[in-house]
């Protein structure tokens, strides 16, 4: 919650800052519904026989509410206007003889069937990630469930505060225009039109209901499909099939959202830190009295 509070403070400092306008049309219903899952998380939290749902609603909420306020700090950081580092982000996967566009030309031309594999994995990460964190509270297993939750708020400020510096837009400015007309619409440049509102424009509006990913390094979606992995480390059969999505996913990173290799090896990096500081917390913790 101290992380969630951080994010919050720092969301509200760079909007008074930048004297960006915030419409929070359309966004109250879901700001009371986190409002009455923490609630429910605190009445319940001590009640053994609501344990289960006191976590279920309380990662739940968490989760919700530091994703709302480091969403907004991904859109307002790019008012500080740093150089694009896309050059030096395609320099260092073409150093490591990782070339993206070539890779998502040679997914094209497998057939557009590919697309229709790797895009519901991609697309519905989040989802799995809600879903996953529900399981786990409703069958008990609150540690990994909160650990989750610690590592899923604790990894997407930091990845906000490394993309601040590094600004990028993805592997789709350097596509062809060959490449893009046959790939599907939007394709590696599915969040190019907040981040220029925000990049380039003279006066964006901040509209809550809308915040969505503006950041290419490094990739949450890597981070977020690792947390799913972790979640589900303990039981083999679980294991293999989380492993088997997070394969798919992680190659419709490239087409989907326009990723960088480096992307990925800096989203492992993030969640490698964050889960290991789980473990490291989960070992010293005094033990329930």
């Amino acid at each position: 919650m101290w992380i969630v509070f951080a994010s919050a403070l720092i969301a509200l400092g760079m909007t008074v800052y930048f004297r960006v306008r915030v419409d929070p049309t359309g966004t109250y219903a879901l700001e009371w519904l986190i409002a009455a899952l923490l609630l429910a998380s605190r009445v319940w939290w001590r009640r053994t026989d609501h344990q289960r749902m006191a976590d279920a609603c309380g990662t739940v909420g968490t989760v919700a509410l530091g994703g709302m306020a480091c969403g907004a700090i991904a859109m307002l950081e790019l008012r500080l206007h740093f150089p694009l580092a896309d050059g030096a982000l395609r320099r260092a996967d073409l150093a490591l003889g990782i070339d993206g566009v070539a890779i998502v030309d040679w997914l094209e031309r497998t057939g557009h069937w590919i697309f229709w594999l790797v895009a519901p994995p991609y697309n519905l990460t989040i989802p799995a990630f809600f879903g996953s964190m529900l399981l786990l509270s409703w069958t008990g297993d609150r540690v990994e469930a909160w650990r989750a939750a610690f590592c899923f708020v604790g990894t997407l400020l930091t990845t906000c505060l490394i993309a601040m510096f590094f600004p990028a837009k993805g592997l789709g400015m350097w596509a062809p225009a060959t490449l893009n007309a046959r790939l599907p619409e939007q394709a590696m440049q599915t969040f190019w039109t907040h981040f220029d509102s925000f990049y380039s424009g003279s006066d964006p509006v901040l509209r809550l209901q809308v915040v969505d990913g503006v950041i290419s390094f490094p990739s949450f979606h890597c981070i977020v499909g690792f947390l799913v992995l972790a979640m589900w480390r303990r039981n083999v059969v679980t294991l293999v099939a989380a492993g088997v999505w997070l394969a798919i996913m992680l190659l419709a990173t490239l087409p989907g959202g326009g990723h960088y290799f480096v992307d990925l090896l800096a989203g492992f990096a993030v969640w490698a830190v964050w889960f290991a500081l789980s473990r490291y917390l989960e070992r010293t913790a005094p033990a329930a009295g």
